[in-house]
C-alpha cells in the first residue's frame, strides 16, 4: 500500500487526505498545530463552503463550482 505523507492540515490537506484515503493509500498528515484552532486560517472561513452567498457579488463559475464542492464536502 502507498503511503502519502501532507504536510498541512489546513482545507487543502484535509481534503487531500481524505481523497487519497478514498483511493487506498496510506496518509501521514503533519501539521505544526495539534488541534484546529484560530491558528489557521479555515478557522476564519478560509474554508467556508457557501456558494450562494458567495454568488451575490462573485461571476457565475463561484456558484456553480462552489457547489459541486459543496456537494462532495457532503
Amino acid at each position: 500500500m502507498t503511503q502519502v505523507t501532507i504536510i498541512g492540515a489546513g482545507v487543502a490537506g484535509l481534503c487531500t487526505a481524505r481523497v487519497l484515503l478514498d483511493r487506498g493509500m496510506r496518509v501521514h498528515l503533519i501539521d505544526r498545530a495539534r488541534q484546529p484552532g484560530p491558528q489557521g486560517c479555515s478557522w476564519w472561513a478560509g474554508g467556508m463552503l457557501a456558494p450562494f452567498c458567495e454568488g451575490e457579488s462573485a461571476e457565475e463559475p463561484v456558484i456553480r463550482l462552489g457547489q459541486r464542492a459543496a456537494d462532495w464536502w457532503g
